[in-house]
């Protein structure tokens, strides 16, 4: 990605907007998305290597350059469980259509690499996380965490990637479970900690940890609500503020820079929960005084911060 690109989208970030990339997993009108600050590329479907003895989601590996990348066929993940009704059914199967025809999304969050195998990327939405929505009911589950609307007023879903990787690489998850039994909890203060993350398998990982240190904790599903909440009853009790970056109405940029510019909270420490692991993504949180930054799901860089800002 050229390095103009990057700034322009790091400085879309500070105006609480996001940049999505949309596609379709079949060749209908439905649309998902994923942030483009997780796309390294898309390349057109090259010959998979099979892996026998997998989740029938993960279709196999791709080389690409050198590079050994597991793919997802992300239509088999989104609409497995669905009902009937909502499934599309006649056009589930890719009969006739030539998968040369197909494309592969590279994807880089949470420090891994891994390819989504998509029908067709068609195009780039521009939103204000304020026009992120988070849904009362979806379709697809908590496989789609929010959605918005296409200049057609057409719903785009936005997949939640962070809880495709905790389902589909198992193994990952119980490793970070392990390392979360072999924390050794110290004594903190009694202090509250704010947690602001709307996915659901990223939160349970941090509360796992937060329970595992005995902390008193609040969680938000977007940064909109827990600033709404510091507003309404005060922050004099709260002793760290740990925050994802991308969600719906306002972004963890917003908190951060919201925190830091009022006298009352600029004391709070902001740690950056985020899967988006990538050096821009933490030089921006630094410029904005952000006290620290996390790739998501790691426990004991969550420790270490409690231990530093909440240590007794």
């Amino acid at each position: 990605m050229a390095l103009k690109s990057v700034d322009d989208r790091t400085k879309l970030t500070v105006r609480n907007q996001v940049e999505l990339l949309c596609f379709r997993v079949l060749p209908t009108t439905t649309r998902f998305s994923i942030n483009v600050f997780k796309v390294r590329e898309t390349v057109k479907y090259h010959a998979l290597t099979e892996l026998p003895e997998t989740d029938k989601a993960i279709c196999g590996l791709l080389t690409l350059r050198k590079e050994i990348i597991p793919v997802v066929d992300l239509k088999v993940w989104l609409y497995r469980g669905v009902k009937p009704h909502s499934m599309e059914e006649s056009v589930f199967s890719m009969s006739g259509i030539d998968p040369a025809d197909t494309q592969i999304i590279i994807c880089e969050f949470n420090n891994v690499t891994i390819g989504l195998w998509v029908y067709r990327a068609d195009y780039i939405l521009r939103k204000n996380w304020d026009e992120i929505k988070v849904p009362v009911s979806s379709d697809f589950g908590n496989k789609t965490n929010n959605y918005t609307k296409n200049e057609e007023g057409e719903i785009v879903y936005i997949v939640d990637v962070e809880g495709m990787l905790s389902e589909l690489f198992p193994m990952v998850a119980e490793q970070k479970k392990e390392e979360t039994v072999l924390l050794v909890p110290t004594k903190l203060l009694h202090k509250q900690v704010l947690v602001a993350e709307d996915s659901r398998s990223a939160l349970r990982a941090l509360t796992n940890v937060l329970e595992r240190f005995q902390v008193d904790y609040l969680t938000f599903d977007n940064g909109r609500r827990l600033l709404e909440h510091i507003e309404q009853h005060g922050a004099e009790n709260v002793g760290m503020i740990i925050t994802d970056l991308e969600m719906p109405e306002a972004s963890g940029f917003t908190v951060i820079k919201e925190i830091k510019a009022n006298p009352k909270t600029a004391r709070i420490p902001i740690i950056v929960n985020s899967s988006m692991t990538g050096e821009s993504n933490i030089e921006l949180a630094k410029s904005l005084n952000a006290d620290g930054f996390l790739g998501k799901t790691d426990p004991k860089g969550v420790a270490k911060y409690l231990q530093q800002y909440l240590g007794a």
